[in-house]
């Protein structure tokens, strides 16, 4: 006696988990990326503030030779505090570093990503992979990923990071287009 084939069964209910994930890891990718890119751009802007204000301090001090006024003195001064705050800054901060795991972060993000529209963009009857395996495997690396990124606080997610239309997600469309054809095979056959 031969057993037939298990029927891989991909309901209403692990599309829209399927679609929901595929939303969580679109809107954490893009938000991680937009971290990422205020760090870098906090890291470069200060990094200008200092390399500018320590040349002209270095041009004020070489020019004036050993005949530096008062005046000049406050003036060199202002400007070496200044590189030596942005200086200071940019190393406390840690502006590099944490746009680098940021960025790693939201790369992780990406790939998982990839991973469930591989599975989305097939339709639902013709997927080999079993909906519970799949789903699992998926909750686990974003536990993983959650479990190992540096958070973003929340008062910058809302002001920054977050943007209208970041959680759209296209396999809602085609979720509907699957449903849409299966009720027309449904009522073609009952004709």
């Amino acid at each position: 006696m031969e057993l037939s084939p298990v029927k891989i069964a991909w309901g209403d209910y692990e599309n829209e988990t399927l679609i929901h994930n595929h939303k969580m890891s679109k809107i954490y990718k893009k938000r991680y990326q937009r971290a990422s890119d205020l760090y870098n751009s906090m890291y470069r802007f200060f990094g200008l503030i200092t390399v500018v204000s320590s040349s002209i301090a270095s041009t004020i001090s070489w020019g004036s030779g050993e005949e530096i006024t008062p005046k000049q003195q406050v003036v060199l001064s202002s400007i070496t505090t200044v590189a030596a705050i942005s200086a200071a800054i940019q190393n406390f901060y840690k502006f590099q570093e944490n746009s680098e795991i940021y960025i790693k972060t939201a790369k992780d993000y990406a790939k998982l990503q990839n991973k469930i529209e591989g599975v989305g963009n097939i339709h639902p009857q013709h997927r080999d992979v079993k909906p519970q395996v799949f789903l699992k495997k998926t909750q686990d690396k974003f536990d993983h990923i959650s479990d190992n990124r540096l958070e973003i606080s929340n008062c910058m997610t809302n002001c920054f990071y977050s943007k209208e239309g970041d959680d759209d997600s296209y396999l809602e469309e085609k979720h509907k287009k699957y449903n849409s054809f299966k009720e027309d095979i449904e009522i073609t056959i009952q004709d």
